[in-house]
């Protein structure tokens, strides 16, 4: 998955800084999941390599010694070409292939954001290692997504669904954690984060999308629900208040945000 990496400024500004567009994330989270099969792997090839240089060796031990220089010499060589082979397939399984179907299977195809088993995986892990750190949870959800398909078609819908998941990409933040929880449904998690720069965030991402031309649309928006974790408090316990608080901006009016903690 790709982020920008960038922080929130002054006036809610996105500052960005300089570096690669990898999400670091996705990389320590791959490392971590392949560590005992990348293991399994290398045990099993350096297994199967001592049994082959063991019956080599006695081989050579039982030949003529006027035939074993060249056959040492043999055995040295094919040594040093089947550790590059096995080098080099050991990194294309797991930085090609390896890598590729991981990607696909935590990363939704169409909006380029993180599926719903990572997201609350990664997002309780970091909320757990962060301690006492502020953060917030956001649910958002496009308006009228049902009525659109229906007048102007699905090509138009998932054309949206993909816009939408650019500009979160874009407005997002290197730490920031970003899934398409389900239909045109977004979680997006803000560590060191408080309330009201978080709101401030997401209005942002709200201009921008009612801004947006797509297609016959001028624009598009969404409503949101946020709710600041509280000390001890799970992320899906937090993201159940932000549920609620989705539910009431759409009661409101759509296209606004709700606090999880404002009265009803």
């Amino acid at each position: 998955m790709y982020f920008c990496r960038m922080r929130y400024g002054p006036k809610n500004r996105v500052i960005r800084k300089k570096g690669g567009r990898i999400n670091d994330t996705m990389r320590h989270w791959r490392w971590q999941q392949t560590r005992r099969s990348r293991w399994k792997m290398t045990a099993g090839i350096a297994s199967v390599s001592i049994v082959a240089w063991g019956i080599a060796i006695a081989a050579i031990l039982a030949t003529p010694t006027t035939t074993r220089v060249w056959l040492w010499e043999a055995l040295l060589a094919d040594t040093i070409l089947l550790g590059t082979l096995v080098i080099g397939v050991r990194w294309v399984v797991y930085h090609r292939v390896l890598a590729f179907w991981q990607h696909r299977a935590a990363v939704d195809d169409l909006m380029q954001l993180l599926r719903p088993g990572s997201f609350w995986e990664w997002t309780e892990e970091r909320a757990g290692i962060r301690g006492s750190w502020p953060w917030v949870i956001v649910y958002c959800d496009v308006d009228d997504f049902k009525q659109c398909n229906d007048q102007w078609g699905h090509a138009t819908g998932d054309a949206i669904l993909q816009q939408w998941g650019q500009i979160l990409r874009q407005q997002s933040r290197q730490d920031d954690i970003l899934s398409r929880l389900g239909g045109e449904e977004v979680g997006w998690w803000l560590p060191h984060t408080t309330l009201a720069e978080a709101r401030m965030a997401v209005e942002r991402v709200l201009r921008i999308c009612q801004n947006t031309a797509l297609d016959s649309l001028s624009g598009f928006s969404f409503s949101a629900g946020i709710a600041q974790g509280r000390p001890g408090e799970s992320v899906g316990n937090a993201a159940r208040r932000a549920d609620h608080a989705l539910y009431r901006a759409k009661q409101a009016g759509k296209g606004r945000v709700v606090d999880a903690d404002e009265e009803g």
